[in-house]
């Protein structure tokens, strides 16, 4: 689960689809003519057989929610009113493959390229499906060949290729299609992956660590690219390098979500709501918040008293400024869940932000007497009576979450300043300051508030430096304000 950061600004961490999530059952545009080919591509499926002799398959309906299995009966029931139609067999099939049903979504593409073998979706939705659960990994690379056939340079089909012969050993074929997919389409990260992991079996490891420091440079909790780094340092010898990276690897976000239109229209099939949480949960885990939130609203309509989902649907409407949406999902995930630690953190941190110090001091309250070793309740405790005004209670919150030892957060030394200041101890105050400052030199609070301080002794020149030092780190009103009260300027 994504779990909240307690700086001053929302920090939750978490594949560019772009998913609807809507209920609707729309019958999918065809790519191609539904008339069948006179020259079928070669490796083709044989011509279509009697409808009579083709079974429509019948899935297992067994536990599935009611929207899941209303749609499954409509798109088998189209089938059976239009036997010989490319796009109702297909409209199936996607539906099975969107809900996990292998091999009925199998059977459905199989009729389908039968019955259209032009329309490039059918092999494509099937070689997915057959890399998945196949035991023929050539089967599967057939399907995708024939997609490529039909739709030359599409860099996703080149990438599933490549990968289902990585899987399959045939690690010179796979290096081909994935060189070709990044020809493409340069921003295919799990080909990049999958390249660099050919690379590292095959000894090559600069050329594995080059290509895995380009995935990290952009997203650095790729855990796939963070694991594989990891077996670099490890074969090079560097032992404590490699021991660091696995340890970053097993907090990191897993990256298998990359744009793959061609592919979008089975995702928007699915309408189950573990299958939507899931999406929802990778887009949160990949910063996709705006796609998280829409995700985790439908799985919030579809089981309104499911906890964890309030609570991650909080995290990215937190994540996207929207606090008081946010806040009312945490209050309905702690209403369902009072006793959980994490959801009373984060809604104590959010009614901070939205200036309720004292709806969150007794929600900290409440976490000190779950937990009261937690190391974030005393510091926000500390931060929550300050900005209520009680500056003597909130000093003593952060010394006694100094005293209990651990690292101490930059946001709380800044806050712990803050207030020192305000109470007339700015020695104590500078003190804190710089000690973000030796760890995070170029940090714009910290140096404002520095500046603020000096200010305040006369030192004037100095303050003026750290102002425009904390402009130059991040441009923020008040240090402007401060040069502008002063006449000053930045060179």
């Amino acid at each position: 689960m994504s779990q909240v950061s307690v700086a001053r600004r929302w920090s939750w961490v978490i594949w560019g689809l772009a998913v609807s999530l809507a209920l609707a059952c729309g019958e999918p545009v065809s790519e191609t003519s539904s008339q069948p080919s006179a020259n079928p591509v070669p490796g083709q499926l044989s011509d279509s057989e009697p409808s009579e002799s083709v079974p429509i398959p019948q899935p297992d309906l067994t536990d599935m929610e009611p929207q899941v299995d209303t749609r499954l009966r409509q798109t088998r029931a189209a089938v059976e009113s239009d036997p010989e139609s490319a796009a109702a067999w297909g409209r199936f099939g996607m539906v099975a493959h969107a809900h996990e049903l292998w091999d009925v979504a199998a059977a459905a593409y199989r009729r389908a390229e039968q019955l259209d073998p032009k329309d490039v979706r059918w092999p494509y939705f099937l070689g997915d499906v057959l890399s998945v659960v196949s035991t023929e990994p050539d089967e599967a690379a057939g399907a995708f060949r024939r997609a490529i056939a039909l739709r030359a340079g599409y860099g996703p089909a080149h990438m599933r290729l490549g990968r289902t012969l990585h899987a399959a050993g045939q690690t010179d074929a796979a290096a081909v299609e994935l060189t070709r997919a990044l020809e493409l389409e340069p921003g295919l990260q799990p080909a990049r992956v999958t390249l660099a992991q050919i690379w590292l079996a095959e000894g090559k490891l600069d050329q594995a660590e080059e290509m895995l420091d380009k995935i990290l440079s952009r997203q650095p909790r790729h855990a796939q690219a963070l694991s594989a780094l990891g077996q670099v340092y490890l074969r090079q010898g560097q032992r404590a390098r490699a021991r660091k990276i696995a340890e970053q690897a097993r907090s990191a976000a897993s990256y298998n979500l990359f744009s793959d239109p061609l592919m979008d229209p089975v995702i928007n099939e699915g309408v189950s709501s573990v299958l939507i949480w899931d999406r929802a949960k990778a887009f949160l885990d990949n910063g996709d918040n705006e796609q998280a939130s829409l995700g985790l609203q439908n799985v919030v309509e579809l089981q309104p008293d499911n906890a964890d989902a309030h609570q991650q649907l909080a995290v990215a409407l937190g994540n996207l400024g929207e606090l008081e949406r946010s806040r009312r999902h945490l209050e309905r995930a702690v209403a369902l869940a009072p006793d959980r630690v994490d959801s009373l953190i984060q809604l104590a941190t959010v009614q901070i932000e939205l200036q309720d110090p004292g709806a969150a001091t007794g929600n900290l309250g409440r976490v000190l007497e779950l937990a009261p070793e937690d190391p974030d309740a005393r510091w926000l405790l500390g931060r929550a009576q300050v900005l209520s005004g009680d500056l003597r209670s909130g000093l003593a919150s952060f010394d006694r979450a100094q005293q209990a030892g651990g690292a101490i957060p930059v946001w709380a030394r800044n806050d712990w300043g803050s207030a020192l200041a305000q109470s007339g101890r700015p020695n104590a105050a500078l003190e804190q300051f710089r000690a973000v400052l030796e760890s995070e030199p170029e940090n714009a609070q910290a140096l404002f508030y520095v500046g603020l301080v000096l200010e305040g002794l006369g030192q004037v020149e100095e303050a003026v430096e750290h102002y425009c030092r904390s402009m130059n780190a991040q441009p923020s009103p008040p240090a402007g304000s401060r040069l502008q009260a002063l006449g000053k300027t930045c060179p």
